[in-house]
């Protein structure tokens, strides 16, 4: 079957959100220089507001991308060394470890290896000063694995990278992306504040319990302390004209160069390899991912944020991008098997399969394995019960206080067709998604990474 012309690209991409029980989607797919779009559903199932191609919705972890993208600019100007201490421009900066202060460097926070523990919920408020406030708040902030060791998703990193783009800049994080990034690019339905979302038809994202059907998430916004970590709101056919500066060789559509070809050659350059090869990519370039699929690099960031999914693709060597933006329901296997077709048909590309359980009367989890491990705020005890493998994930201070009495969550866990260090975890909201579950050593010590996190054993 031929998905890519408009028909079938409009009816596919409606089967399979409504078999996931996807409230609304946006897709937009580049490839032989032409733009195609198609939809699904609607923004809210409140108002009944159908989604259309101008639609926006929040893009969520996609924004590190933009934030990597304007660091980059910022090298170029010379105002920046990628491997010189974050310090030397945040000088005010304090984490818990001295010697991490001291060294981090801004490629740390774009790689993902500063080991700075990476959900910190440091209240910076909805002002101007948010993220200033949001750095002085990291004075207590440890380490969840060491610095410059191995990928362990970090959204403080980011959070960091924005307030270094407002020190350099002079500017508040929005405006410099704005002037920057985004009118550059052209970029006409891209915008940051929920008050400039207005003017738009706008995604609210979803939640549903099994069973049941969606409804609208608690909240919408967030802290502007989030800034470059998953801020931007934007429509698809936006997102591919952001992915359209690599195809294009970081010129913008005028022709202006916004990357030198060493800066994009730096950002697609594999930087550092992942234990947890699926879900997190095999290598961090600097703010994107990567994939190496039919041997193709498939450069590329997902995003998840209160309901709100999406999925960035990008295939330079075959002038190929896809976007596909959601609000809600059971959308991993959804936006895996759609883009896995694109990807096929497009590039000539088969995406490997996600490990699976290994199903084997009685069999337990590896002694060595079972224990509780921790990262900040987060705890997950791993262990047999009644014959079988599980872990449960519960909050621990400071998280607890932060976000109040949520009760733990009891994950179904078991061995992977995938090796023996490689588990897989179905999470209850998560429908038949199986995700993968890496065990591993360093320096002497046991961690699981889970989510694209990393967590050390303690006990």
């Amino acid at each position: 079957m031929t998905v890519i012309e408009n028909d079938t690209l409009q009816s596919r991409l409606r089967e399979l959100a409504q078999a996931a029980d996807v409230p609304g989607a946006s897709l937009a797919v580049f490839a032989d220089g032409r733009l195609r779009t198609a939809t699904h559903g609607v923004l809210n199932v409140e108002t009944g507001v159908e989604v259309t191609p101008e639609s926006v919705f929040r893009i969520a972890s996609i924004t590190k991308v933009y934030t990597a993208t304007v660091i980059m600019r910022l090298v170029d100007a010379g105002k920046l060394d990628l491997d010189a201490p974050v310090v030397d421009v945040l000088p005010e900066l304090r984490v818990a470890d001295p010697d991490v202060t001291a060294r981090v460097t801004a490629r740390h926070l774009l790689t993902h290896t500063s080991g700075i523990s990476g959900d910190v919920l440091a209240e910076g408020g909805r002002g101007d000063d948010a993220l200033e406030r949001f750095v002085a708040a990291c004075a207590d902030v440890g380490q969840d694995v060491p610095l410059g060791t191995v990928v362990s998703y970090s959204n403080t990193g980011f959070s960091l990278l924005s307030r270094m783009i407002e020190r350099i800049t002079g500017s508040v994080w929005d405006v410099a992306m704005r002037d920057l990034l985004f009118a550059p690019l052209g970029l006409k339905s891209t915008v940051v504040l929920p008050e400039d979302a207005l003017r738009f038809r706008v995604s609210y994202g979803h939640d549903a319990e099994p069973g049941e059907p969606p409804s609208l998430y608690p909240v919408w916004s967030h802290d502007r302390a989030m800034a470059g970590g998953g801020s931007i709101i934007a429509s698809a056919e936006d997102v591919i004209s952001f992915a359209r500066l690599i195809l294009d060789g970081g010129c913008a559509p005028d022709g202006t160069r916004l990357l030198s070809d060493a800066a994009l050659a730096e950002m697609l350059r594999p930087q550092q390899s992942v234990a947890e090869h699926w879900l997190s990519g095999d290598h961090w370039g600097l703010g994107w991912q990567r994939h190496r699929w039919s041997e193709q690099d498939v450069w590329w960031h997902d995003g998840t944020l209160d309901g709100q999914y999406s999925w960035l693709r990008v295939v330079p060597e075959r002038g190929v991008a896809i976007a596909l933006l959601t609000n809600g329901g059971r959308v991993i296997d959804f936006a895996n098997e759609l883009y896995a077709e694109l990807l096929e048909e497009l590039c000539d590309i088969a995406v490997p399969a996600w490990p699976q359980p290994r199903v084997e009367a009685g069999e337990r989890l590896s002694p060595e394995l079972a224990g509780v491990y921790e990262r900040y705020g987060v705890r997950m005890t791993v262990g047999d019960r009644e014959g079988a493998p599980y872990a449960t994930i519960e909050l621990v201070e400071p998280l607890r206080s932060q976000l109040g009495h949520i009760e733990p969550v009891d994950v179904t866990i078991a061995p992977s067709d995938a090796g023996p260090d490689v588990y897989v975890g179905r999470l209850p909201q998560a429908g038949d998604t199986w995700l993968p579950m890496v065990f591993f050593e360093l320096r002497g010590e046991r961690y699981v990474q889970f989510g694209s996190r990393a967590s050390r054993k303690v006990a």
